[in-house]
């Protein structure tokens, strides 16, 4: 029996309509939201009714949502990253959890160079300088030969240090998981976090929001930062505390930043983000390149479909869920 499918991953409202094709072909019923996510959950809840699937956004997927929608037997991330989805709830209640890793990996490490970029020569500034009829010089600092230290050397972690080698940076890493792995690449270096902070020219997180990394880089971190040092977040917004960034960069105690996610999103349009001092703001764009947006759909729609079939996909995130009696559809085939 072909499924009802909701979308709510702007992402595949914008790239998906190969993906789309795809589901409608296979019998798929696909919905849209009113509009595009992340969603509150009384709006979730109700784009949801009757719905097998979703091909969602960064909404909140809690046990509340999950007791609501009682059909639902698939939440498949069109991203990266899982912290929206509440994977110990959705477990227990039998919905099965992907997501998309890879996708977007190297779209992510373009933006963050350009990130880089933008904020140690001040690029927007620049512009915005012209545009209002100015001229002026808005001296900068180089990358070349600098120490870039990652934060996280998955996927993402890893493209931007191949970038990185371009601009012949030495490459500096904290990620013990990785480290221990042995699996990342010989020449990034591994060290402590405060040898990281202290020795970084320019520091890019790529890390998840877990227990250990919310709130990382605060008022300690930046003060191991040298005063020249510029940050770049590309991950997740909770690894930064926002207000003490401001007052980092109100105090010059690090030279800039430049910031890609935030704590709340959207971020709300009186932030005192949007008035900080050398801090250069996207709106969570860096993943939004039309390769990997298409990629993220292709990826999403394909969980659905293998799972609708009876086929396990290669992206399960919560793998137990298979063996829980409460599974909402067949266990699929491996």
């Amino acid at each position: 029996m072909a499924w009802k499918v909701l979308v709510t991953a702007r992402a595949f409202w914008v790239s998906g309509q190969a993906s789309q094709s795809a589901l409608i072909d296979a019998g798929c019923e696909v919905v849209w939201s009113s509009k595009a996510g992340p969603l509150p959950v009384d709006d979730l809840i109700i784009a949801l009714d009757g719905c097998d699937a979703v091909i969602g956004s960064s909404d909140p997927y809690n046990a509340a949502v999950f007791a609501a929608c009682p059909k639902l037997k698939v939440v498949s991330r069109c991203g990266v990253g899982t912290d929206s989805v509440d994977m110990s709830a959705a477990t227990a209640a039998g919905i099965i959890a992907t997501n998309t890793p890879g996708a977007m990996a190297e779209g992510v490490a373009d933006y963050t160079i350009g990130l880089m970029l933008a904020v140690c020569r001040s690029i927007p500034a620049a512009n915005e300088m012209m545009r209002s009829g100015g001229w002026g010089e808005l001296p900068g600092a180089s990358v070349f030969r600098k120490t870039l230290g990652l934060v996280g050397v998955g996927r993402i972690g890893q493209s931007v240090a191949l970038r990185a080698r371009g601009f012949c940076m030495r490459v500096i890493a904290f990620d013990p998981l990785q480290a221990a792995s042995g699996t990342a690449p010989s020449d990034i270096e591994f060290v402590d976090l405060d040898t990281l902070l202290a020795e970084s020219d320019f520091i890019s997180l790529h890390a998840p929001a877990t227990a250990d990394t919310v709130g990382m880089f605060n008022t300690r971190a930046f003060a191991k930062m040298k005063t020249t040092a510029f940050l770049i977040n590309t991950a997740r917004g909770a690894l930064i505390n926002e207000a003490d960034l401001i007052e980092a960069l109100d105090a010059g105690t690090i030279a800039g930043a430049a910031l890609d996610v935030y704590a709340q999103e959207p971020l709300p349009a009186d932030h005192p983000l949007r008035y900080a001092k050398r801090c250069v703001l996207s709106p969570h764009n860096a993943f939004n390149a039309l390769e990997s947006t298409q990629e993220m759909s292709w990826q999403s729609e394909a969980n659905v479909l293998d799972l609708m079939r009876g086929v396990r996909p290669a992206n399960v995130c919560n793998p137990e869920v298979l063996s829980n009696p409460v599974l909402r559809m067949a266990p699929p085939s491996v």
